[in-house]
Formats: structure tokens, sequence, C-alpha cells
């Protein structure tokens, strides 16, 4: 966000966010624990992109072998 000039009252605004949500998701790194489908529909409206654009997957970690034995 801060490549687009834009804070997170900005954005608690324009995606009708509450401001502790968009201010999480406007830290470097930030995000939540869970994200819910509407919160997601409006990131992409006030963004103007798809999801994946917002979205990286990354793997838990886990002590020691993840795969199943």
């Amino acid at each position: 966000m801060a490549q687009r000039g834009i804070s997170a009252y900005a954005l608690s605004r324009g995606a009708n966010l509450s401001y502790p949500s968009a201010y999480r998701l406007s830290r470097p790194h930030g995000g939540f624990g869970r994200l819910n489908a509407d919160t997601l529909d409006r990131l992409c409206a006030f963004f103007q992109v798809q999801p994946g654009a917002l979205l990286e997957w990354t793997p838990e970690k886990r002590g020691g072998n993840s795969r199943p034995k």
C-alpha cells in the first residue's frame, strides 16, 4: 500500500473496513489470522484486482517432517 500511497485510513474508508483491520493490513507483512470472503471482495473491489494479486500461500512451519507417514 505504501507503493500506491494509500494510508490505513484511506483503505478503511474506501474498502469499508474497520480501521483496525485496515491498519493490520497496511503494516509491512501485515495480515490476518483469517480473511473472510466479504473482506476479500471489498479489498479486490478497492484495488480493482483479482484475489490472486492479494493472496500468497505460505506453508505452515512444523517441526520435523511435515509429511504423514
